[in-house]
């Protein structure tokens, strides 16, 4: 069975086909806004995702908001507001928070405090989680990983600052401490707007402004604590951008943002981790609309882009998402009917992938059942352009058991369903 799967996957890796990023326009933003957060909880399969604060063109000020955008509706709707009015902030999810910091304004009350907003009970007001001095910053990044939030860079907020400042900090949110684990000396210009994503025990830390916008990469290992520089670049120097990992296709992108030639940018760069840890960066598809200090999230596998301003400072009220479109080998023009493969392979275990094929444009459904026809997962719900697409499925945390499963492709008046092995 190992050797089956190995050759399965060694298949899978060099079969000609070639991934082709595609950015649809799906709608506008009825209250844009430019250095806010979004924040999408990936566990929960939601349609829901949330954009926090900003600045508003229409009202000339940072906003205390927190915006709804149902992505299967396209509707929106204003859910609640944060404690403070708040850009160039962090946000990130633990448990059924929304837990963020910095970016307070200047006349805030109070520029050091986390907040925290229960996003499953939206009725339930923000409240202020904690107080540190490490939480005054803008302009920086950050993440939780399990119980800990690795805060990342930016600009002190504090009063007349101090002789270092920790350059990342990681704060344990079940403990309440904070713990400064690399430091850089206080300077003019200090390590700011740049932009990360996490894979596995890593986070990686692209571009950003320090001596000048530039291209660095840089690598902070969660279990040992190391942070250092990698050997690879960005192509173009950036910094206010986004940075969104797929972990369905294993492949990050840098969208957007500025350096000292273009005051915003629409070029999109992918980066692939490579087997022996090293990284290989390309040039993507760039979005329809140039973006700076924009909101980028991973939504089901795709890439969705909020607000933004452009290069005359207008705010940018499109909302962009990504499409995967494959060719299959050198067959460029697209295919002349529906059809649903195979799933690759199987029987399987933990993983395998479904591709499909759409003759026309039209709403997609793709989901798992087991054998008394209960669902188990949704893997696509949305509208695609027709084209040759991938899908991947892994069993969640190995609680499925071995044995049959249906999985059912539906767009349009099309409809098929086929089987599948999963053998432990």
């Amino acid at each position: 069975m190992k050797k089956l799967l190995i050759i399965s996957l060694l298949l899978l890796l060099f079969s000609p086909i070639h991934a082709q990023l595609k950015w649809r326009i799906v709608g506008t933003m009825p209250r844009p806004v430019y250095g806010g957060q979004v924040v999408y909880d990936i566990a929960s399969l939601s349609n829901k995702i949330y954009i926090l604060g900003g600045y508003s063109e229409s009202l000339q000020r940072e906003v205390d908001w927190i915006q709804e955008y149902d992505v299967v509706q396209n509707s929106w709707r204003n859910v609640g507001s944060m404690q403070q009015i708040r850009k160039d902030f962090v946000a990130d999810i633990w448990e059924n928070n929304i837990m963020y910091y910095g970016g307070v304004v200047e006349g805030s009350t109070n520029k050091y405090t986390i907040e925290s907003w229960d996003f499953k009970l939206t009725t339930s007001p923000a409240i202020s989680f904690d107080q540190k001095s490490n939480f005054g910053r803008s302009l920086s990044t950050g993440h939780i990983i399990g119980d800990k939030f690795y805060i990342i860079g930016g600009d002190s907020l504090n009063a007349g600052g101090s002789s270092e400042f920790p350059y990342i900090v990681e704060y344990n949110l079940v403990t309440n401490k904070d713990t400064g684990i690399a430091k850089f000396n206080s300077t003019k210009d200090k390590p700011r707007q740049h932009m990360s994503f996490i894979v596995g025990d890593n986070i990686y830390i692209f571009g950003g402004v320090f001596n000048g916008v530039n291209r660095s990469i840089r690598k902070f290992n969660i279990p040992t604590k190391a942070f250092t520089d990698t050997t690879q670049k960005l192509i173009e120097a950036r910094a206010g951008g986004a940075a969104v990992y797929n972990p369905i296709s294993q492949k990050g992108f840098i969208i957007g943002g500025y350096n000292e030639t273009n005051v915003a940018l629409n070029s999109v760069e992918e980066v692939s981790i490579l087997p022996d840890g090293s990284l290989n960066i390309v040039s993507s598809t760039p979005l329809n609309y140039s973006r700076t200090n924009l909101m980028a999230v991973n939504y089901k596998g795709t890439v969705a882009v909020f607000g933004g301003k452009d290069a005359s400072g207008k705010v940018v009220p499109y909302v962009e998402i990504s499409e995967n479109v494959t060719d299959v080998a050198s067959n460029s023009s697209l295919p002349n009917e529906f059809q649903l493969n195979q799933n690759y392979p199987n029987p399987f275990n933990p993983e395998t992938t479904i591709s499909y094929q759409l003759a026309k444009g039209s709403f997609v459904t793709l989901k798992i059942y087991d054998t008394i026809g209960r669902e188990i997962e949704t893997l696509v719900n949305e509208y695609k352009e027709p084209g040759v697409y991938n899908s991947q499925f892994s069993i969640p945390n190995s609680q499925l058991p071995s044995g049959i499963y249906f999985y059912r492709l539906t767009s349009g008046s099309y409809s098929a369903t086929k089987k599948m092995l999963l053998l432990k």
